[in-house]
């Protein structure tokens, strides 16, 4: 096959949790295009629905990512998926000392608790089938650590991890498990903690590249580890931060 074979998503079904905004929405509209058939979950119904209806072939489902119920549900409604990218998240920035337990309760099971049961249910069927690729949606706070950010780092470490030791467990059965971890990028979230001064030039000055990141980029970036030109990588953590961490 060529390359631009391998980035043909004709036919194959991918569920793409956080679509409403974001990364979510970016890595929708790109597998769209390449025609790929879309579950799109998120818990904005209506700016989910606007993903879905300019995507060629998507379905949308609200669901919230804290909760087990709904995640079950999700997972039984998408049905056999070629393909997940565990992207939902959330961001609290908040010093340490300042954050509550229910606050730290929420971030952890939206950011890992919930991304693992998703994975869990989804991966039995590729199990079962002898296929099937999983990409979660990690950060380079992972790695760096990050001001503001204790659970959120502590919660995207986990993922790393978690993919590590998946894709050593799934890999006979022909499941690639990767993660990819943004940098600082401008999306709907981000562009939040920026306004409010927590995040700002200081941290930019960190970033060789000298720019943020964009939605965009990291979306190719998804697609391209989830597509058969990346068919030998698994258990993987692929940062794009612009150089942030070797910076």
């Amino acid at each position: 096959m060529t390359f631009a074979e391998d980035l043909d998503f004709t036919g194959r079904r991918i569920l793409v949790t956080g679509a409403a905004n974001g990364f979510g929405a970016a890595m929708a509209d790109l597998l769209s295009a390449a025609g790929a058939r879309l579950v799109l979950a998120d818990i904005e119904k209506e700016p989910l629905a606007e993903v879905a209806a300019r995507c060629r072939d998507a379905e949308a489902h609200v669901y919230d990512q804290a909760d087990p119920a709904s995640v079950a549900r999700l997972a039984e409604a998408a049905g056999p998926v070629d393909t997940l990218i565990n992207n939902a998240g959330m961001l609290l920035a908040k010093p340490l000392l300042q954050t509550s337990f229910e606050e730290m309760r929420r971030i952890i099971d939206v950011d890992f608790v919930g991304a693992l049961r998703l994975m869990q249910l989804v991966a039995a069927g590729m199990v079962e089938r002898r296929r099937g690729v999983i990409l979660s949606i990690g950060s380079q706070t992972a790695f760096s650590g990050g001001e503001n950010r204790a659970v959120y780092a502590a919660a995207k470490a986990a993922i790393s991890q978690l993919t590590r030791s998946a894709a050593v467990e799934w890999g006979p059965y022909g499941v690639r498990v990767l993660c990819l971890a943004p940098g600082r990028s401008l999306t709907r979230m981000t562009r939040e903690v920026v306004k409010e001064g927590q995040s700002g030039d200081r941290g930019l000055a960190r970033v060789p590249l000298g720019r943020w990141g964009t939605a965009e980029e990291i979306a190719k970036m998804a697609m391209f580890l989830v597509s058969d030109a990346a068919s030998y990588v698994t258990g993987e953590t692929v940062i794009a931060d612009g150089g942030y961490v070797v910076g």
